[in-house]
């Protein structure tokens, strides 16, 4: 698993992520782009037009996901419970 987070300078929904990530000791990439995430090429789900500024992108071994907002019981699910159901590790960036 490999996690990656995508905001855009002072962005208090990105504070979250990263406090959420640091607090449960997960490894992450961070990218800061001065460009708004919907202006982008960084991919986004098309169901929603919303303007996005935040997405934290999970690459398991088997498919992608990305949370576009802070969401402590999804990224519970998404993150700290596959983990210990798969006994999975989180990949740290070089």
């Amino acid at each position: 698993m490999k996690l990656e987070l995508y905001s855009t300078p002072n962005c208090e929904e990105a504070e979250k992520f990263k406090e959420f990530l640091i607090k449960n000791n997960l490894p992450f990439r961070e990218i800061i782009t001065n460009t708004p995430i919907k202006d982008s090429k960084i991919p986004k789900n098309p169901f929603f037009h919303e303007k996005e500024h935040t997405l934290l992108k999970i690459t398991y071994s088997s498919s992608i996901h990305a949370l576009k907002w802070y969401d402590e019981f999804q990224l519970n699910q998404s993150i700290l419970e596959h983990i210990k159901i798969y006994n999975a590790h989180v990949k740290t960036w070089n």
